[in-house]
């Protein structure tokens, strides 16, 4: 993934796409070298030639189809594909997006005059300055691919790259080697998800049972509360009872005595 530095750039990401539907759009890429400008038609009577292999587009796809799926917002997914040493095809970059129910694929090097057919699911502007780069002149294909779901794809025409035995993909600066890294690294994201998962139960299970005590403990001290306002009470009736017995002796009766009187 490449961030676009520009506060304009607004893709719909992350984005699934079904790989068929990209499979579809890198088979679709062409270029168009030998064209006439004005009238479109391949000059003396050559076809456009595809600028991705069979071979190209099943290993590229599903890259594609990834990246789309975890990029951000103001991301875009960059390919690089290039031929090994003596192949004699230009290496191929560009870049994918998607954006407001469309796919732009920009070709940036190695495949001047590119085209997408069918041509009737898709329409070509000039690229922007941030998504070109250093490649002026650069178009930018703008693929309708819910409309390319559904239409059958045209005969196939020749492919513009060499032999797929000499062929080394890469995307985004992946390549075999590091797909296999990805790979490995995919692998590591999942079992770490599964340990983060696993923790956030055990945090679950244990905030769970300190909720459960302290509950407990509220009601341990509510019951404490309670013995000690009974123990009062009780002492306060038993000064209570000793007060009234205190006061309810009976005074000592006086002895009588009697005086003889003259």
């Amino acid at each position: 993934m490449e961030e676009v530095e520009n506060w304009s750039f607004d893709a719909n990401h992350p984005a699934v796409i079904d790989q068929q539907t990209i499979t579809k759009i890198v088979k679709g890429l062409y270029r168009k070298d030998d064209m006439g400008k004005s009238s479109g038609m391949p000059v003396g009577g050559s076809k456009p030639m595809r600028i991705f292999n069979d071979e190209d587009a099943e290993y590229l796809s599903p890259l594609l189809a990834q990246g789309l799926s975890k990029a951000k917002p103001e991301q875009l997914v960059g390919f690089n594909i290039s031929s090994s040493a003596g192949s004699g095809s230009e290496p191929i970059t560009g870049s994918i997006y998607v954006q407001k129910g469309s796919i732009y694929v920009t070709i940036e090097e190695g495949a001047a005059q590119t085209v997408f057919i069918p041509e009737s699911v898709a329409r070509t502007e000039p690229a922007s300055a941030y998504i070109a780069g250093d490649a002026p002149g650069a178009m930018t294909m703008i693929i309708d691919y819910h409309a390319l779901a559904t239409t059958p794809m045209p005969e196939s025409m020749p492919i513009a790259k060499a032999s797929p035995s000499a062929t080394i993909a890469s995307m985004a600066a992946s390549t075999p080697a590091n797909a296999q890294a990805a790979s490995a690294s995919a692998g590591q994201e999942v079992a770490q998800d599964e340990f983060l998962a696993q923790k956030l139960s055990d945090l679950k299970v244990a905030k769970e049972a300190l909720a459960k005590k302290n509950s407990e403990i509220a009601m341990l001290r509510k019951e404490s509360q309670w013995m000690k306002r009974e123990l009062r009470d009780r002492n306060e009736e038993i000064k209570a009872l000793r007060l009234t017995k205190v006061s309810g002796k009976p005074a000592p009766k006086k002895s009588a005595q009697a005086t003889r009187v003259r």
